[in-house]
Protein backbone atom coordinates (compact mmCIF):
# COMPACT_ATOMS: atom_id res chain seq x y z
CA UNK A 1 0.00 0.00 0.00
CA UNK A 2 1.95 3.35 -0.91
CA UNK A 3 1.52 6.46 0.97
CA UNK A 4 -1.40 8.13 -0.61
CA UNK A 5 -3.37 4.74 -0.11
CA UNK A 6 -2.24 4.84 3.80
CA UNK A 7 -3.30 8.08 3.96
CA UNK A 8 -6.37 7.29 2.76
CA UNK A 9 -7.51 4.47 5.08
CA UNK A 10 -6.49 6.34 8.12
CA UNK A 11 -9.08 9.23 7.01
CA UNK A 12 -11.74 6.44 5.76
CA UNK A 13 -11.24 4.89 9.40
CA UNK A 14 -11.56 8.01 11.87
CA UNK A 15 -14.74 8.80 9.62
CA UNK A 16 -16.15 5.79 10.24
CA UNK A 17 -15.42 5.22 13.65
CA UNK A 18 -16.52 8.41 14.88
CA UNK A 19 -18.94 8.34 17.81
CA UNK A 20 -22.69 9.64 16.76
CA UNK A 21 -23.77 12.98 18.52
CA UNK A 22 -26.62 13.67 20.20
CA UNK A 23 -29.06 16.16 18.22
CA UNK A 24 -28.82 19.51 20.53
CA UNK A 25 -24.64 18.98 20.03
CA UNK A 26 -24.95 18.51 16.50
CA UNK A 27 -23.65 21.65 14.59
CA UNK A 28 -21.08 21.86 17.70
CA UNK A 29 -19.51 18.28 16.72
CA UNK A 30 -19.77 18.31 12.78
CA UNK A 31 -17.44 21.66 13.26
CA UNK A 32 -15.00 19.69 15.42
CA UNK A 33 -15.34 16.17 13.41
CA UNK A 34 -14.69 18.14 10.52
CA UNK A 35 -11.47 20.05 11.89
CA UNK A 36 -10.18 16.75 13.04
CA UNK A 37 -10.07 15.36 9.41
CA UNK A 38 -8.25 18.35 8.63
CA UNK A 39 -5.56 17.74 10.43
CA UNK A 40 -5.33 14.45 9.37
CA UNK A 41 -5.58 15.25 6.15
CA UNK A 42 -2.47 18.17 6.46
CA UNK A 43 -0.38 15.57 8.37
CA UNK A 44 -0.77 13.24 5.55
CA UNK A 45 0.09 16.00 3.06
CA UNK A 46 3.14 16.24 4.75
CA UNK A 47 4.10 13.01 4.34
CA UNK A 48 2.68 12.22 1.32
CA UNK A 49 3.27 13.41 -2.75
CA UNK A 50 -0.30 12.84 -2.92
CA UNK A 51 -1.42 14.74 -0.25
CA UNK A 52 -3.39 17.01 -2.00
CA UNK A 53 -5.27 13.96 -3.85
CA UNK A 54 -5.98 12.73 -0.71
CA UNK A 55 -7.24 15.99 0.25
CA UNK A 56 -9.41 16.06 -2.49
CA UNK A 57 -10.64 12.66 -1.66
CA UNK A 58 -11.92 13.64 1.85
CA UNK A 59 -12.77 16.84 1.13
CA UNK A 60 -15.83 14.70 -0.99
CA UNK A 61 -15.92 11.50 1.37
CA UNK A 62 -19.61 12.07 2.27
CA UNK A 63 -20.96 13.68 -0.62
CA UNK A 64 -19.63 16.91 -2.56
CA UNK A 65 -19.86 20.09 -0.73
CA UNK A 66 -22.25 22.63 -1.82
CA UNK A 67 -24.13 20.13 -4.17
CA UNK A 68 -27.32 21.80 -5.66
CA UNK A 69 -30.77 20.34 -4.41
CA UNK A 70 -32.30 20.67 -7.85
CA UNK A 71 -31.13 18.62 -11.23
CA UNK A 72 -31.51 22.15 -13.11
CA UNK A 73 -29.75 22.28 -16.62
CA UNK A 74 -27.46 19.47 -17.86
CA UNK A 75 -23.73 21.05 -18.00
CA UNK A 76 -23.68 20.21 -21.31
CA UNK A 77 -26.12 19.79 -24.65
CA UNK A 78 -28.41 16.66 -24.95
CA UNK A 79 -30.99 14.47 -23.01
CA UNK A 80 -30.98 12.14 -20.36
CA UNK A 81 -32.81 8.91 -20.26
CA UNK A 82 -32.56 7.85 -16.65
CA UNK A 83 -34.52 3.88 -16.39
CA UNK A 84 -35.14 2.94 -12.44
CA UNK A 85 -35.83 -0.59 -13.73
CA UNK A 86 -35.73 -2.38 -10.52
CA UNK A 87 -38.80 0.11 -8.86
CA UNK A 88 -40.27 1.01 -11.90
CA UNK A 89 -39.99 4.34 -13.74
CA UNK A 90 -38.24 5.93 -17.22
CA UNK A 91 -37.70 9.55 -17.50
CA UNK A 92 -36.32 12.20 -20.31
CA UNK A 93 -34.05 14.90 -18.76
CA UNK A 94 -34.13 17.78 -20.97
CA UNK A 95 -30.62 20.19 -21.49
CA UNK A 96 -32.49 22.86 -19.81
CA UNK A 97 -33.41 20.10 -16.85
CA UNK A 98 -36.67 20.02 -17.73
CA UNK A 99 -37.96 15.97 -16.27
CA UNK A 100 -40.65 13.97 -17.92
CA UNK A 101 -41.86 10.81 -16.94
CA UNK A 102 -42.64 8.21 -20.09
CA UNK A 103 -43.50 5.40 -18.11
CA UNK A 104 -42.61 2.17 -15.70
CA UNK A 105 -40.03 0.06 -17.90
CA UNK A 106 -37.56 -2.29 -17.48
CA UNK A 107 -35.38 -0.44 -19.67
CA UNK A 108 -35.18 1.71 -22.53
CA UNK A 109 -32.56 3.48 -25.18
CA UNK A 110 -32.76 5.74 -27.49
CA UNK A 111 -32.82 5.58 -31.41
CA UNK A 112 -29.78 6.82 -33.08
CA UNK A 113 -30.97 10.55 -33.72
CA UNK A 114 -33.15 10.38 -30.37
CA UNK A 115 -36.03 11.17 -31.77
CA UNK A 116 -37.26 8.12 -30.47
CA UNK A 117 -37.20 6.03 -27.37
CA UNK A 118 -37.10 1.89 -27.46
CA UNK A 119 -38.80 0.19 -24.15
CA UNK A 120 -38.30 -3.64 -23.04
CA UNK A 121 -40.61 -4.83 -20.74
CA UNK A 122 -42.06 -8.55 -19.48
CA UNK A 123 -44.79 -8.16 -22.28
CA UNK A 124 -42.76 -7.05 -25.58
CA UNK A 125 -40.64 -4.36 -27.54
CA UNK A 126 -42.52 -0.60 -28.05
CA UNK A 127 -41.31 2.17 -29.62
CA UNK A 128 -42.53 5.72 -27.93
CA UNK A 129 -42.48 9.14 -28.69
CA UNK A 130 -40.31 11.35 -26.20
CA UNK A 131 -43.94 12.69 -25.23
CA UNK A 132 -44.34 8.89 -23.80
CA UNK A 133 -46.75 8.31 -26.90
CA UNK A 134 -47.04 4.53 -28.27
CA UNK A 135 -45.71 4.59 -31.54
CA UNK A 136 -45.81 0.79 -32.03
CA UNK A 137 -45.71 -2.39 -29.66
CA UNK A 138 -44.30 -5.68 -30.61
CA UNK A 139 -45.42 -8.39 -28.02
CA UNK A 140 -42.55 -10.95 -27.44
CA UNK A 141 -42.10 -12.77 -23.68
CA UNK A 142 -39.18 -11.33 -21.18
CA UNK A 143 -37.72 -8.76 -23.11
CA UNK A 144 -34.39 -7.03 -22.43
CA UNK A 145 -31.78 -5.05 -23.57
CA UNK A 146 -32.88 -3.18 -26.53
CA UNK A 147 -30.46 -1.31 -28.17
CA UNK A 148 -31.02 1.37 -31.83
CA UNK A 149 -29.22 1.65 -34.52
CA UNK A 150 -29.13 2.85 -38.27
CA UNK A 151 -29.44 6.37 -40.23
CA UNK A 152 -32.88 8.61 -40.15
CA UNK A 153 -34.10 6.17 -43.18
CA UNK A 154 -32.99 2.80 -42.02
CA UNK A 155 -33.04 1.52 -38.43
CA UNK A 156 -32.96 -1.96 -36.72
CA UNK A 157 -33.49 -2.67 -32.90
CA UNK A 158 -31.64 -5.54 -31.43
CA UNK A 159 -33.25 -7.40 -28.34
CA UNK A 160 -33.01 -10.28 -26.23
CA UNK A 161 -36.29 -12.09 -25.44
CA UNK A 162 -36.07 -15.38 -23.39
CA UNK A 163 -32.63 -15.70 -24.35
CA UNK A 164 -32.67 -15.55 -27.52
CA UNK A 165 -31.29 -12.55 -29.78
CA UNK A 166 -33.79 -11.32 -31.96
CA UNK A 167 -33.84 -8.19 -34.51
CA UNK A 168 -36.38 -6.06 -35.64
CA UNK A 169 -36.75 -2.94 -37.92
CA UNK A 170 -37.34 0.89 -36.23
CA UNK A 171 -41.07 0.58 -37.59
CA UNK A 172 -41.46 -2.81 -36.01
CA UNK A 173 -41.94 -4.88 -39.36
CA UNK A 174 -39.68 -7.93 -40.02
CA UNK A 175 -38.55 -9.26 -36.66
CA UNK A 176 -36.56 -12.27 -37.12
CA UNK A 177 -34.45 -14.50 -34.99
CA UNK A 178 -30.65 -13.74 -35.50
CA UNK A 179 -29.02 -16.70 -32.66
CA UNK A 180 -31.40 -18.74 -30.04
CA UNK A 181 -28.02 -19.51 -28.45
CA UNK A 182 -27.09 -15.68 -26.89
CA UNK A 183 -25.94 -15.06 -23.79
CA UNK A 184 -27.72 -13.19 -21.48
CA UNK A 185 -25.77 -10.01 -21.39
CA UNK A 186 -26.59 -6.52 -23.41
CA UNK A 187 -25.76 -6.75 -27.58
CA UNK A 188 -23.82 -3.51 -29.07
CA UNK A 189 -24.39 -2.02 -32.61
CA UNK A 190 -20.74 -1.15 -34.37
CA UNK A 191 -21.11 2.82 -34.28
CA UNK A 192 -18.83 2.58 -37.63
CA UNK A 193 -21.07 -0.40 -39.32
CA UNK A 194 -24.71 -0.52 -40.74
CA UNK A 195 -26.15 -3.68 -39.62
CA UNK A 196 -23.64 -5.02 -37.61
CA UNK A 197 -24.01 -6.23 -34.24
CA UNK A 198 -21.51 -7.33 -31.18
CA UNK A 199 -22.87 -9.77 -28.67
CA UNK A 200 -21.62 -12.97 -26.59
CA UNK A 201 -22.29 -16.41 -27.03
CA UNK A 202 -20.56 -19.49 -25.18
CA UNK A 203 -17.39 -17.38 -24.20
CA UNK A 204 -16.87 -15.50 -26.81
CA UNK A 205 -17.62 -12.09 -28.54
CA UNK A 206 -19.21 -12.54 -32.02
CA UNK A 207 -19.59 -9.53 -34.51
CA UNK A 208 -22.09 -10.55 -36.97
CA UNK A 209 -24.11 -8.69 -39.79
CA UNK A 210 -27.83 -9.00 -38.79
CA UNK A 211 -29.38 -8.85 -42.03
CA UNK A 212 -27.45 -12.13 -43.62
CA UNK A 213 -26.43 -13.57 -40.37
CA UNK A 214 -22.52 -13.64 -41.70
CA UNK A 215 -20.13 -13.53 -37.94
CA UNK A 216 -17.50 -11.51 -39.35
CA UNK A 217 -15.39 -12.86 -36.34
CA UNK A 218 -15.29 -14.17 -32.80
CA UNK A 219 -13.09 -13.75 -30.37
CA UNK A 220 -12.61 -16.51 -27.23
CA UNK A 221 -12.35 -14.89 -24.18
CA UNK A 222 -11.95 -16.22 -20.84
CA UNK A 223 -14.81 -13.55 -18.75
CA UNK A 224 -17.20 -11.59 -21.08
CA UNK A 225 -18.96 -9.18 -19.82
CA UNK A 226 -20.77 -5.68 -21.08
CA UNK A 227 -19.56 -4.55 -24.42
CA UNK A 228 -18.51 -1.03 -24.85
CA UNK A 229 -17.69 0.58 -28.69
CA UNK A 230 -15.69 3.56 -29.06
CA UNK A 231 -17.58 6.12 -31.15
CA UNK A 232 -15.47 5.65 -34.24
CA UNK A 233 -16.04 1.43 -34.12
CA UNK A 234 -12.40 1.19 -33.88
CA UNK A 235 -12.36 -0.25 -30.49
CA UNK A 236 -14.61 -2.50 -28.25
CA UNK A 237 -14.09 -2.69 -24.61
CA UNK A 238 -15.37 -5.91 -22.93
CA UNK A 239 -16.27 -5.05 -19.10
CA UNK A 240 -15.54 -7.97 -16.84
CA UNK A 241 -15.28 -8.44 -12.73
CA UNK A 242 -11.93 -8.24 -13.23
CA UNK A 243 -10.64 -7.39 -16.15
CA UNK A 244 -11.22 -5.17 -18.97
CA UNK A 245 -10.05 -6.80 -22.73
CA UNK A 246 -10.28 -3.83 -25.77
CA UNK A 247 -10.32 -5.33 -29.04
CA UNK A 248 -9.68 -3.66 -32.33
CA UNK A 249 -12.06 -3.92 -35.43
CA UNK A 250 -10.93 -7.05 -36.65
CA UNK A 251 -11.42 -8.79 -33.07
CA UNK A 252 -7.95 -8.82 -31.96
CA UNK A 253 -6.71 -7.84 -28.65
CA UNK A 254 -4.92 -4.82 -28.30
CA UNK A 255 -5.41 -3.95 -24.16
CA UNK A 256 -6.19 -5.24 -20.93
CA UNK A 257 -6.72 -3.38 -17.68
CA UNK A 258 -6.36 -5.88 -14.66
CA UNK A 259 -7.74 -5.81 -11.20
CA UNK A 260 -7.36 -8.98 -9.57
CA UNK A 261 -8.80 -7.65 -6.00
CA UNK A 262 -11.20 -4.70 -6.65
CA UNK A 263 -14.12 -5.18 -9.05
CA UNK A 264 -14.38 -3.41 -12.38
CA UNK A 265 -18.14 -2.18 -12.70
CA UNK A 266 -18.69 -0.23 -15.42
CA UNK A 267 -16.49 1.37 -18.98
CA UNK A 268 -17.39 3.86 -21.42
CA UNK A 269 -15.17 5.21 -24.18
CA UNK A 270 -14.99 9.56 -24.19
CA UNK A 271 -16.76 9.95 -27.73
CA UNK A 272 -14.25 10.88 -30.37
CA UNK A 273 -11.56 9.53 -28.29
CA UNK A 274 -10.08 5.90 -27.20
CA UNK A 275 -9.82 7.23 -23.96
CA UNK A 276 -11.90 4.50 -21.44
CA UNK A 277 -13.52 6.06 -18.08
CA UNK A 278 -13.45 3.04 -15.71
CA UNK A 279 -15.27 2.37 -12.55
CA UNK A 280 -13.44 0.56 -9.66
CA UNK A 281 -15.74 -0.83 -6.44
CA UNK A 282 -13.32 -1.69 -4.07
CA UNK A 283 -13.78 -2.78 -0.20
CA UNK A 284 -14.84 0.43 1.26
CA UNK A 285 -15.38 2.91 -1.96
CA UNK A 286 -15.20 3.56 -5.38
CA UNK A 287 -13.30 5.42 -7.93
CA UNK A 288 -13.26 6.89 -11.85
CA UNK A 289 -10.27 6.67 -13.49
CA UNK A 290 -9.58 7.03 -17.08
CA UNK A 291 -7.38 4.93 -19.09
CA UNK A 292 -5.93 6.03 -22.81
CA UNK A 293 -6.14 2.79 -24.32
CA UNK A 294 -3.59 3.17 -27.33
CA UNK A 295 -1.28 4.20 -24.85
CA UNK A 296 -0.07 1.94 -21.73
CA UNK A 297 0.52 3.24 -18.62
CA UNK A 298 -1.30 6.39 -19.09
CA UNK A 299 -4.15 6.71 -16.77
CA UNK A 300 -5.61 9.40 -14.39
CA UNK A 301 -7.73 9.21 -10.77
CA UNK A 302 -10.89 11.66 -11.92
CA UNK A 303 -12.92 10.72 -8.55
CA UNK A 304 -13.41 8.90 -5.55
CA UNK A 305 -15.43 8.08 -2.63
CA UNK A 306 -17.08 5.66 0.28
CA UNK A 307 -19.73 3.22 -1.15
CA UNK A 308 -20.87 2.56 -4.21
CA UNK A 309 -20.83 4.46 -7.68
CA UNK A 310 -23.43 3.07 -10.10
CA UNK A 311 -23.54 4.24 -13.69
CA UNK A 312 -21.03 6.27 -15.55
CA UNK A 313 -21.67 7.95 -18.58
CA UNK A 314 -20.08 10.83 -20.70
CA UNK A 315 -22.36 14.27 -22.18
CA UNK A 316 -22.71 13.91 -26.12
CA UNK A 317 -19.60 16.28 -26.39
CA UNK A 318 -17.34 14.43 -24.80
CA UNK A 319 -16.80 17.77 -22.30
CA UNK A 320 -18.31 16.02 -19.24
CA UNK A 321 -18.32 12.83 -17.54
CA UNK A 322 -21.65 11.92 -15.02
CA UNK A 323 -21.23 9.70 -12.12
CA UNK A 324 -24.33 8.39 -10.31
CA UNK A 325 -23.22 7.42 -6.59
CA UNK A 326 -26.42 6.02 -4.76
CA UNK A 327 -24.40 6.14 -1.46
CA UNK A 328 -24.18 9.81 -0.80
CA UNK A 329 -27.48 10.30 -3.12
CA UNK A 330 -25.59 12.61 -5.57
CA UNK A 331 -24.98 13.04 -9.55
CA UNK A 332 -21.12 14.03 -9.82
CA UNK A 333 -20.57 16.13 -12.92
CA UNK A 334 -17.00 15.75 -14.04
CA UNK A 335 -15.12 18.13 -16.64
CA UNK A 336 -11.35 18.48 -15.69
CA UNK A 337 -10.77 19.65 -12.10
CA UNK A 338 -14.25 21.12 -12.62
CA UNK A 339 -17.11 19.34 -10.35
CA UNK A 340 -20.65 19.80 -10.01
CA UNK A 341 -23.25 18.07 -7.88
CA UNK A 342 -26.81 17.47 -7.48
CA UNK A 343 -27.93 15.91 -4.73
CA UNK A 344 -31.48 14.65 -3.46
CA UNK A 345 -31.44 12.45 -6.55
CA UNK A 346 -34.16 9.96 -5.01
CA UNK A 347 -36.31 12.79 -4.31
CA UNK A 348 -35.89 13.74 -7.94
CA UNK A 349 -36.46 10.50 -9.61
CA UNK A 350 -39.48 8.75 -7.27
CA UNK A 351 -39.55 5.36 -7.37
CA UNK A 352 -42.40 2.85 -6.59
CA UNK A 353 -43.14 2.38 -2.81
CA UNK A 354 -40.43 5.42 -1.92
CA UNK A 355 -37.66 2.38 -2.32
CA UNK A 356 -34.06 2.79 -3.56
CA UNK A 357 -33.16 1.40 -6.69
CA UNK A 358 -30.11 1.72 -8.97
CA UNK A 359 -30.51 4.40 -11.56
CA UNK A 360 -29.41 2.93 -15.21
CA UNK A 361 -27.95 6.04 -17.14
CA UNK A 362 -24.97 3.94 -19.28
CA UNK A 363 -24.94 4.96 -22.99
CA UNK A 364 -28.10 6.73 -22.68
CA UNK A 365 -26.76 10.64 -22.56
CA UNK A 366 -27.37 11.14 -26.38
CA UNK A 367 -27.61 13.41 -29.27
CA UNK A 368 -26.46 17.19 -29.02
CA UNK A 369 -27.28 19.65 -31.20
CA UNK A 370 -25.53 18.69 -35.02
Amino acid sequence: MNAEERAWEVVRRAFEERQPAAPRHGLRTTVLLSLALLAIVVAAAAVSPAGHAVFERVRRAVGVENASPTLGSLPAPGKLLVVSAEQGGTWIVSADGAKRRIGDWADAAWSPHGLYVVAASREGVTALAPDGTVRWTLPRPDVAWPVWEGTRLDTRIAYLSRGRLRVVAGDGTGDRLLDAAAAPEPPAWDPARLGVLAYERAGSVLLREADSGRVLWRAPLERVGKLVWSSDGARLAVVAPHRIVVLDAAGRRVREVRSPTDELVDAAFRPGTHTLAVERRLASRSEVETVEVDHPGRSRLLFAGPGIFGDVVWSPNGRWLLVDWPTADQWVFLHGSTVRAVSRIDRQFPRRDGQKAMLELAGRWCCAAR
